[in-house]
């Protein structure tokens, strides 16, 4: 989808990946950043846009990553990516135009050079928010392994059976519908429980069925889980990933757990490049 035109994107123009969640803490962060960099590993052209322009945890992330690849002397590629942070602008229009300006001109410079174009979004509903959401052509929400994180999709029964859908699900329809009547296809919506711990097997099965049905109503499709991984904060300090090299110099060692994580985060990327 181009963001300028309004129109289908080109054949030459990247897909467009959007970790979207109104609820935050969630790990579209850390998502983004390993499907960015598994993206890579598998020989795609990749970029990113960080819409968290106050927070900027994507940015910083690559930031580090280029600072530890000058300090270790090692070939560590960082792909390229822009911020773009909110207009201070009072005047409601001239703040929209400024963030619409800033928005279309990072993607500008990316869609042509990249295969894939990863977008890390605030939580909560911003302008920019919207604007990613329109354009996205597989829009990922990584939920937390709870109710609490079910409960911004739609409400559910003592049966699981769906009440109603709650904002955020009504918001994404209504994108979707919007998109559809544009292009005639829409989008793929990905929902991706992230962080999911080995405890709790009653709850999962409890989640797992109100999120299936939520899903259904939805019209989205459920991916494969991301486990609750310590490495994946150990090596974010060090702008490093599951899929770059881990020896003495990182000073983290490659486990079970870090090659379960690289699979995981690759059996994902595997169901995004089928859609």
């Amino acid at each position: 989808m181009s963001i300028t035109s309004g129109k289908p994107a080109e054949n030459n123009t990247s897909k467009v990946i959007v970790l979207g969640n109104e609820k935050g803490g969630t790990g579209k962060t850390t998502l983004a950043i390993h499907l960015l960099l598994g993206l890579q590993a598998k020989g795609m052209r990749v970029a990113a846009i960080d819409l968290d322009g106050r927070v900027a945890g994507f940015s910083k992330f690559l930031k580090n990553r280029e600072i530890w690849a000058q300090n270790s002397r090692q070939n560590i590629y960082t792909p390229p990516y822009f911020t773009v942070s909110p207009s201070q602008n009072k005047d409601t229009v001239l703040r929209e135009q400024e963030d619409f300006a800033a928005f279309a001109g990072a993607v500008e410079k990316l869609e042509h050079i990249s295969d894939y174009l990863i977008l890390d979004l605030p939580s909560g509903d911003t302008y920019l928010s919207r604007l990613a959401h329109s354009m996205a052509d597989i829009l990922i929400t990584p939920l937390n392994d709870g109710f609490l994180d079910v409960n911004v999709l739609g409400d559910v029964d003592e049966d699981f059976a769906v009440r109603h859908i709650n904002p955020y699900g009504k918001y994404v329809l209504d994108c979707l519908t919007r998109r559809k009547n544009i292009d005639g296809k829409g989008f793929t919506w990905l929902l991706v429980k992230n962080r999911v711990s080995s405890l709790g097997a009653k709850h999962k099965i409890k989640v797992d069925m109100a999120l299936s049905n939520l899903a259904q109503k939805l019209g989205a499709k459920i991916a494969s889980n991301i486990g609750d991984r310590v490495i994946f904060r150990e090596l974010y300090a060090m702008g490093l990933s599951v899929f770059d090299v881990l020896d003495k110099q990182t000073g983290v060692k490659a486990t079970a757990s870090h090659n379960e994580a690289k699979k995981e985060v690759m059996d994902l990327i595997e169901y995004i490049d089928s859609k």
